[in-house]
């Protein structure tokens, strides 16, 4: 909870937690009165909390009530926790508040429980998907002692001076300790974190692993529920986990950023014995059942040699199309194989003669000759196939019974705690086809237990894969910026007492070392740049990069180049005729522009391509196309203008508007003397037409366009007005205060609206407080002007964009008289579909935005 408090405050997020380690004492009456946009709650604290703080906070307005981590509240799941079983009380008390259950591991069985125990109604079940394309899973057996963690601190050590962070999640405390001890006698600073330690030693280690003071944390599971730090190169687990939804729970806190990194799993045949342990003082049948069918499925992962991110995948229901997936270690490394026909026959042949009703143990002691008290007793040692297979160790013999399971000819299953084994049908076909002196081919992969090659404490095979350099897709010079942005952004970070990922991620300091930006616009239109980091940050960061790249002799503003390796993308971009000569152009400009222009795209469509990583808005795709136009490249005003709604009749009421106020240094006292559909961008376009020459009355006549580079028509005869004299940009802010106040002032959203260059000069941004059609600032209905003539039809995204500027949200009269051009039946079945997408939701009969 704290981690993502600490993240969302630097994000402008008014965000708090209450639980047992919340020391400011405010925050629980704070809360109450809703005076946090959201707020973090541990489920002991949610259910113990009076009624009244609920009663209160009603008042104060509850949008939504989510359970994170959800897998919790099924017996089923591999982290059951009695208290959030205790959720479902709160619904007699949230009554129209709706609830939604999150979680990144629930199986079918899961899923079902957690829409059971929190009495979910019909609710929308989403599932994304379980692959982490970005990350390599890896898996390899050892020899438990001190040569094997010796290389591992060696291996990890390198790792240690890129930068990146890494977790070593062991299964006792003895490990940790061990490890720890290990990490310190070589020098490197380490982190330990267990249930034993005290609770102010615990909060001091995750404290200093969270904001890069250590990069290395050796920890039992108690460590890292809800972790959210994004830069986390490698995890590693020192023995099999309990189940696979905690290895991929474990193993999901890597990578975070999409920058490629690696999970290594090191276990030992012992790892697998430990189901009495794990079920404990558990009394429910039905948990022990899952505890060891959980386990089971961890140890199938373990002795795996087909692709283990497939297997990963069909556990949680998810259909892999392809058998290899080219980034784990069955698929990268090649592996021995032979025919193994004759051993798997003698093997399935003596699971078949003892019934099928015990162990894998017992049939692979009947074929190793064993004379043990248990196989006398049901006189197994009088079966033909006793002491057949006494020339392979009980391991070899084990590690071929788990391919047989995982290749489906023998089937293995959980009863309370005990497992037993059988031949499924298709190991009976292949039983039935063969003899004693005849089996069909069945080639097999050896494994390491099968050559003899169980790892004696040699891991650099395993890290050769690990492939995490930082400085990959890097100049050299660029590789040692990046490294110095890295040093600057933790600097940064301890002068404000935040994480340096909550500033901003490995990732976006990647892409400001490629581009190296002058000017706080170009730093704001690099993916990952949100509005808090230009604002607060802003200045400091363009200072450095501009002193360090002096000092490495880089250029500024060049275009970002994509370090395919670490981004995990070869895409081939396509080649355009038009080549963005400008040095003020950022490629992602210039690529709107370019979808625009020559691919025919809607403003909507390049706002939501779907090769972006989210998308963005369809203001600011507006504003690059306008840009491009003010950069001299061809531009068809009659379409643009089409597109936004901009007419003859709307010029002439901005000119009129303009008379009036005088000046065009602010654009809300323009905005306040039109009407209410006139928005802010037909503003911006009306004056960029007039800065570059152009007349709507005379492109519509087919007499004025932009066509060469550099040569825009100039006739702007009824564009001109006795107030504009001025030839260079101005400085449009659209509130009555500067820009500089304003932000002083109030605590309001803010957008950057680009502010656009003429022959040449600088483009810039101004933070702006907004209240038109592309803002975030809401209004309220009452103040909403209907005066359009034209019948508007209802979408998804104008209905949700519409609400956004209602505080107080809107009736279904308000919709059905807003999108006049949509029937009612539409109208209300589209709104029933955002509600369900948790776009919207609906109080008192009242449409809001969530």
């Amino acid at each position: 909870m704290q981690d993502q408090v600490m993240a969302l405050k630097q994000r402008g997020i008014k965000a708090e937690y209450l639980g047992s380690t919340q020391k400011d004492f405010t925050v629980h009456s704070k809360a109450e009165h809703g005076q946090f946009d959201i707020l973090f709650m541990t489920p002991e604290k949610a259910c113990t909390v009076p009624s009244s703080f609920w009663s209160n906070l009603l008042k104060a307005g509850i949008s939504l009530f989510a359970v994170d981590e959800a897998h919790c509240i099924s017996e089923w799941g591999h982290d059951f926790r009695v208290e959030y079983k205790h959720l479902d009380k709160l619904r007699e008390v949230l009554l129209d508040v709706p609830f939604v259950g999150l979680t990144a591991t629930a199986t079918e069985k899961v899923r079902y429980d957690i829409i059971s125990s929190l009495k979910l109604n019909n609710p929308y079940v989403t599932i994304g998907s379980f692959d982490r394309t970005n990350l390599f899973y890896g898996v390899k057996l050892l020899n438990r002692g001190q040569s094997f963690i010796d290389e591992l601190v060696r291996e990890i050590s390198k790792e240690v001076t890129n930068g990146g962070s890494t977790i070593i999640y062991c299964t006792t405390i003895k490990d940790v300790e061990q490890i720890f001890k290990s990490f310190a006698e070589a020098g490197i600073e380490a982190g330990m974190y267990h249930g034993q330690m005290n609770g102010k030693a615990r909060e001091e280690s995750h404290r200093l692993f969270v904001r890069d003071e250590l990069q290395v944390m050796v920890a039992t599971i108690a460590f890292g529920m809800g972790i959210d730090k994004p830069n986390i190169r490698q995890v590693i687990h020192y023995g099999c986990p309990k189940s696979l939804e905690s290895y991929y729970q474990e193993s999901g806190r890597c990578g975070r950023d999409g920058i490629a990194s690696v999970c290594w799993l090191y276990y030992t045949r012992s790892d697998f014995a430990k189901g009495d342990f794990y079920c404990g003082d558990v009394k429910s049948e039905k948990q022990r059942k899952a505890i060891m069918e959980s386990l089971l499925a961890a140890e199938r992962y373990c002795v795996l040699t087909t692709c283990r991110r497939k297997f990963l995948l069909e556990y949680f229901g998810e259909k892999f199309p392809a058998d290899r997936c080219g980034n784990c270690d069955n698929c990268k490394i090649s592996r021995k194989e032979r025919d193994m026909s004759r051993e798997a026959f003698l093997l399935m042949a003596c699971i078949h003669s003892c019934r099928g009703i015990w162990g894998l143990n017992m049939p692979i002691d009947v074929l190793r000759g064993s004379r043990a008290k248990k196989i006398l007793d049901v006189q197994f040692d009088k079966l033909p196939l006793h002491g057949l297979g006494k020339n392979y160790p009980a391991n070899w013999w084990k590690a071929l019974g788990h391919q047989l399971i995982s290749q489906g000819y023998l089937k293995e299953i959980v009863s309370d705690r005990y497992r037993t084994i059988s031949v499924s049908s298709k190991g009976e076909q292949f039983l039935a086809s063969s003899r004693p002196d005849y089996q069909p081919p069945l080639v097999l992969t050896l494994t390491a237990e099968m050559l003899g090659e169980e790892d004696n404490g040699n891991t650099q095979e395993a890290f050769k894969t690990l492939s995490t350099s930082e400085s990959e897709g890097f100049s050299e010079a660029e590789g040692q910026l990046y490294q110095m942005l890295l040093e600057e952004r933790l600097k940064l970070a301890r002068s404000v007492g935040t994480a340096p990922y909550a500033i901003c991620g490995d990732q976006t300091i990647k892409k400001i070392a490629l581009t190296r930006p002058s000017t706080k616009a170009r730093l704001a239109n690099i993916d990952g740049v949100n509005q808090h980091l230009v604002t607060e940050y802003g200045d400091d960061f363009l200072q450095v990069i501009q002193k360090l790249s002096q000092v490495l002799n880089l250029s500024l503003d060049g275009e970002a180049r994509v370090a395919t390796a670490s981004l995990q993308t070869n895409e081939v971009r396509k080649v355009s005729l038009v080549t963005n000569k400008s040095n003020k152009l950022t490629p992602a400009k210039f690529e709107a522009w370019k979808k625009w222009h020559e691919d025919g795209c809607s403003i909507h469509e390049i706002a939501n391509f779907p090769g972006r990583s989210a998308p963005i808005k369809e203001q600011s795709v507006a504003e690059y196309l306008l840009e491009a136009a003010q950069e001299g490249l061809p531009f068809d005003w009659a379409r643009f203008s089409e597109m936004i709604g901009l007419t003859q009749g709307i010029i002439s009421e901005i000119q009129g508007a303009i008379s009036k106020v005088g000046s065009t240094d602010k654009l809300k006292p323009i905005k306040n003397e039109l009407p209410e559909e006139i928005s802010y961008q037909h503003i911006k376009t009306y004056l960029t037409m007039r800065n570059c020459g152009i007349s709507l009355e005379a492109i519509q006549s087919g007499s004025n366009q932009t066509g060469k580079d550099d040569e825009p028509a100039h006739n702007a005869s009824n564009l001109s007005d006795p107030t504009l004299e001025t030839c260079h940009v101005e400085r449009y802010c659209e509130d009555g205060i500067s820009a500089k106040s304003s932000l002083e002032k109030w605590d309001l959203e803010i957008d950057e609206v680009p502010i656009l260059p003429v022959n040449g000069s600088e483009v810039q941004k101004l933070p702006l407080v907004c209240e038109g059609e592309f803002t975030n600032k809401r209004q309220k209905v009452s103040e909403t002007k209907e005066v359009n003539s034209t019948k508007l039809k209802a979408t998804e995204s104008s209905v949700v964009e519409w609400l956004k500027n209602l505080d107080e949200g809107a009736t279904l009269s308000d919709v059905l008289e807003h999108f006049n051009g949509s029937s009612k039946d539409s109208v209300v079945e589209l709104l029933n579909c955002l509600q369900s997408d948790f776009s919207i939701y609906s109080k008192g009969g009242t449409y809001k935005i969530l």
